[in-house]
């Protein structure tokens, strides 16, 4: 059923709500309150999704954090967070800022770092529940009342909502309690290579199989309705908690699947959103129209609420397609941004050698100055069409953040409205930086002496105004700002420019 997928429209409507809870009718979170922007303005707004009326109109200058069990954060101009309550969205709940925080859960807790400071759990009224102590370097955001923390050595685990260890730090990489009661995780034994025993394990760090990539090879490392969907040779099979294949969750949608669609997406109550011909609905398993198929776009927020966009405007529908409110907006953010919250302070030694391994004297992160998008296809994805416009991929790399720059789009549309790669998109310079906001003020100025100091080793010599060169014709820049530090190779030191360095504020 998967076919191209046509560009429908230029606003960028940002709702990646995940689905892991069953007691909000499939939906991780109940999504009372949606930041938006209404028609005309600059500012954000919170829409009361259950009666389509607004609550602080045109107040926030940045779009507030999604709103959940009637909490949300918002960024300040100096990188810190504030919390706020549904019940008073204009003062902070804390009495001091974050320097990184994780959205709230419905467990009723948060996980945040003060700028130097370590990690902690929090409750609603923003009162400390627990410190995780100085060797916990990340944690998770709290999900189905446990989190992932690692250390310093980088082993994984998990503490329960009061910050307690419920799995010990054993693990190499683990994966969250989204959808059940267990969660897949890998060991330090073998990890990384090819013969990696994969293990789950229950809530309270119990065994309760191993999966061997020799036999299966997960297709999502998440259990759902009880089954973890791997392949079998050329076959998909569905195993449960104990290891044991066994048959496929009931598959009661062939009416849909033979309807002809374009594309249908099932949505976490068990509904579908479709598309025919550029033009999206909703129906029911059994192909039974609840939305008419009339909308350029077609957003879930819960098994009740959507948000249809027609051209570049945006209202809320009930699931039968009826207006809920008479509210117009642009731009909605219901995604959540903050799964990860870091300690308020680094190892400068450990970030310094993350970001010096990454590149050499003939190219970074993987890429030479010879190299392509169809070098680097893996890292592109199977849809061209989020790459229409785009000259850039992302792609999270331990501490960094490592940004490809090409020289032309990604992607291009075609004359019958679908995207094509442009495979022949060269790459011009890669970016790797390090998020330090959560650290104190002169962090910066600290890792860059660290980098500066070793580039030698590396093969570059020092140009002018913080550039490097190597005498392969490459050339890189340090620099900072806005809490980011970034080391940006460029493949050909014709191009290269000096960075900014912009202390916080």
């Amino acid at each position: 059923m998967k076919t191209r997928f046509p560009i429908l429209g230029l606003l960028a409507l940002l709702l990646t709500l995940v689905a892991c809870r069953d007691d909000a009718g499939g939906y991780a979170y109940h999504t009372r309150y949606l930041p938006v922007q209404l028609e005309g303005s600059s500012k954000w707004s919170l829409l009361d999704v259950d009666n389509g009326t607004l609550v602080a109109r045109d107040t926030f200058d940045v779009a507030p954090g999604a709103v959940v069990d009637d909490m949300f954060y918002l960024q300040r101009p100096d990188g810190c967070f504030d919390f706020y309550n549904i019940a008073d969205p204009f003062t902070p709940v804390n009495s001091e800022p974050y320097g990184s925080v994780t959205a709230f859960s419905p467990d009723g807790r948060a996980l945040v770092s003060h700028r130097g400071g370590e990690l902690m759990v929090i409750d609603r009224h923003c009162n400390v529940i627990a410190r995780l102590g100085k060797d916990i370097a990340q944690a998770s955001m709290m999900t189905r009342g446990r989190a992932a923390v690692q250390d310093d050595r980088g082993n994984w685990g998990f503490i329960d909502a009061d910050g307690r260890v419920a799995v010990p730090l054993n693990y190499a990489s683990v994966n969250e309690f989204l959808h059940d009661d267990v969660a897949v995780v890998v060991s330090h034994d073998n990890a990384g290579d090819s013969t990696a025993v994969w293990t789950v394990i229950d809530r309270d760090g119990k065994r309760q199989c191993t999966i061997s990539p020799l036999q299966y090879r997960l297709l999502n490392p998440f259990f759902n309705e009880g089954v973890l969907p791997a392949a079998k040779g050329d076959s998909i099979v569905f195993l449960d908690r104990n290891g044991n294949e066994v048959p496929r969750p009931a598959n009661d949608h062939a009416a849909v699947d033979t309807a002809g669609y374009d594309n249908a997406t099932r949505t976490p109550a068990g509904l579908f959103l479709v598309l025919k011909n550029r033009k999206m609905g909703l129906v029911d398993k059994n192909n039974k129209v609840l939305i008419p198929l009339e909308h350029d776009r077609l957003f879930d927020l819960s098994p009740d609420r959507y948000i249809a966009m027609d051209d570049t405007v945006c209202y809320l529908v009930d699931r039968h397609g009826k207006p809920v409110g008479d509210v117009r907006f642009v731009h909605a953010h219901g995604s959540i941004d903050n799964v990860y919250a870091a300690r308020g302070f680094v190892d400068i030694n450990l970030v310094v050698g993350s970001m010096m391994s990454l590149f050499g004297v003939d190219g970074a992160c993987g890429a030479l100055p010879s190299s392509t998008l169809m070098d680097l296809n893996n890292l592109a994805g199977d849809e061209p069409a989020p790459l229409v416009g785009r000259n850039s991929l992302v792609v999270p790399q331990g501490p960094c953040t490592i940004t490809y720059l090409f020289d032309n789009d990604l992607a291009s549309v075609q004359n019958d409205s679908t995207a094509t790669f442009n495979y022949g998109a060269r790459v011009m310079a890669v970016d790797m930086a390090v998020n330090v906001r959560h650290c104190a003020l002169n962090t910066e100025q600290t890792i860059i002496n660290g980098l500066q100091a070793t580039m030698g080793r590396k093969g570059f010599v020092l140009d002018r105004d913080g550039l490097f060169a190597s005498d392969r014709g490459t050339a890189l820049a340090t620099g900072y700002a806005d809490g980011m530090v970034h080391i940006y190779y460029y493949m050909n030191r014709a191009y290269a420019q000096p960075l900014p360095r912009a202390n916080r504020k």
